[in-house]
């Protein structure tokens, strides 16, 4: 297939020769989808134009989501936008990369933001002001002088209060008379001293009182710029919003923040309408074109937190462009999306081991461990129809909806407990077995790489190292091809995705399971099993240990 320059500054890379018999209708569902054979070509024809003309972008420390959109122009002829996510970067204009959906004025261009940054700098220069940093120094060195102060007229008067109390004491010896004078005058000098010390501490007190009303008058004004830039942030925030329209097929434009509030989130975030696929539907949109197929892939290193493969193909992001993407494709026919079919339709649920406190299923791949919002079949559900007279909550831990193998589900809330608790201790054992897309170098070894939740990529998971739960998985070679390793993987801790990303991350394996829809290739299914779990029986405390066959081979 060959794919001719834009010509006049076009952004349409026109397709030299009719492919219409390659279009498939309708759209992807652009959040879980493989590239059609016509957006896979448009892609290689954009890679072959950044090898030539943007070599230096592969040496580059940070990749980047590039992507491709197959339309039908004015004329009916059939060609691909490009584009990149992230703000403008002048440095990549070389290529006909769409424009941003709304380019915003930098800095002193942009009048509001002009008014906020001198705001910012009056906020700075009285922070920074000698009289208001001398005042500061000087209240935490009175403030130590006073209470030194204090502290010294305490200790004194203490010591005074007990040798009155000793000559109190004396004063059995005395003549009544003298004995009643005595103790009038020690009297009088306690009520006096305490006196003494509440006027002593009131004067220290009050010489804080100078200087802090002196550092008053500065934090004051500081206070009220900082609400006044506040205000004129949020205000420029909220114009900011409104002038970010996207468009859809129907000529129907909504805001930003319209569009999110739509999709039911208040604010959108930060970066919303700067990934690739928001940039090439709005520039279709805006010049009449009709989109055809779209294929996004990452360009260039892979970053430490999430897994990314240089040329490989990803779905638009969900945390910022599901909701966009929502109201763009409005009045073009999409593909439901195929996470919502139940995979698990027609499969059987193979019991492996059961008695009155519990059943170890081999669960197939596709089905839920536990019912989703929108399927209802799974494990659990089967199970609560199978052992009608079952108390408790009834399953233990889970295992991906693509992962196959050894289940446990308690019949008892005993049984749930005890077993609840040998989760948390991790004395139950499970060996897993996976084949990787590639032969690796290392027999055997532990990763331990720390995850969490990709916000923006649901339901992936990513490495980080500050706010991520730790997570380690020993593994094990146990047979290897020219292209495919058979491997034997033991958590440790059960992290969601934990095996999968271990195995995908450039850090972990660097080697993606077969088939995994999110961190590598979609195949016929995940090439991950639960072959085996060992525990002790919640009730007869028997070590029980249940095996199920691998269902598939290197």
């Amino acid at each position: 297939m060959a794919f001719l320059p834009p010509s006049n500054n076009s952004k349409f890379v026109f397709l030299a020769t009719n492919h219409s018999s390659w279009i498939t209708e309708p759209f992807e569902y652009p959040h879980f989808y493989t590239p059609t054979l016509l957006a896979q070509e448009a892609a290689k024809d954009l890679q072959k134009r950044l090898i030539n003309d943007l070599p230096e972008l592969v040496e580059q420390p940070k990749g980047r989501m590039l992507g491709v959109l197959v339309v039908k122009n004015q004329d009916n002829q059939l060609g691909y936008l490009s584009a990149y996510s992230g703000e403008l970067q002048p440095e990549l204009e070389v290529l006909p990369f769409v424009p941003p959906v709304h380019q915003l004025p930098k800095g002193e261009d942009f009048p509001e933001m002009a008014h906020i940054n001198t705001i910012s700098r009056e906020i700075r220069s009285l922070e920074k002001n000698e009289t208001y940093s001398l005042l500061k120094v000087q209240l935490q060195q009175t403030q130590a002088e006073v209470e030194e102060n204090i502290r010294r007229h305490k200790a004194a008067a203490k010591k005074a209060k007990a040798e009155r109390d000793h000559r109190r004491a004396l004063s059995v010896n005395l003549p009544e008379p003298e004995r009643q004078e005595l103790l009038q005058v020690l009297s009088t000098q306690g009520a006096n001293a305490g006196m003494d010390l509440r006027r002593f501490t009131r004067a220290q007190k009050e010489r804080l009182e100078g200087i802090r009303e002196a550092i008053l008058v500065y934090e004051k004004e500081i206070k009220q710029l900082k609400a006044l830039r506040k205000a004129k942030s949020g205000a420029l925030q909220e114009a900011i919003f409104k002038s970010y329209v996207f468009l859809n097929s129907l000529g129907e434009g909504k805001d930003v923040k319209t569009v999110f509030n739509d999709f039911g989130i208040e604010v959108p975030p930060a970066g919303a309408g700067e990934c690739a696929a928001p940039k090439l539907f709005q520039y279709t949109f805006q010049h009449n074109m009709t989109p055809v197929a779209l294929a996004e892939f990452w360009w260039g290193p892979s970053p430490i937190s999430e897994v990314r493969e240089h040329g490989q193909f990803y779905p638009a992001c969900k945390g910022k462009c599901q909701p966009i993407l929502s109201h763009m494709l409005t009045g073009i026919p999409v593909k439901p999306n195929p996470l919502l079919e139940n995979f698990g339709a027609g499969k059987n649920l193979e019991i492996l081991y059961q008695d009155a406190h519990l059943v170890i299923i081999n669960k197939p791949a596709g089905m839920l461990s536990v019912p989703g919002k929108h399927i209802t079949d799974s494990v659990q559900t089967r199970i609560q129809k199978s052992y009608p007279e079952a108390t408790g909550p009834m399953i233990v831990h889970r295992l991906d909806q693509d992962t196959s193998g050894t289940m446990i589900i308690a019949l008892t809330k005993e049984a749930h407990k005890r077993l609840q608790q040998q989760f948390l201790v991790r004395s139950i054992h499970k060996t897993y077995i996976a084949v990787l897309e590639k032969s690796i170098p290392k027999t055997n070894g532990t990763i331990t790489l720390p995850l969490i939740l990709d916000f923006h990529h649901r339901p992936m998971q990513r490495v980080d190292y500050k706010y991520g739960k730790p997570a380690v998985t020993h593994y094990k070679v146990l047979e290897k091809s020219s292209n495919r390793t058979l491997i034997k993987l033991n958590p440790v801790t059960g992290r969601s995705h934990q095996l999968r990303v271990h195995c995908a991350h450039k850090l972990g394996l660097h080697a993606p399971i077969v088939g995994d829809n999110l961190y590598g290739t979609r195949s016929e299914r995940l090439y991950l099993h639960a072959q085996q779990i060992e525990f002790a029986h919640p009730i007869t405390h028997k070590t029980i240990q249940i095996t199920a066959p691998r269902p598939f081979s290197l």
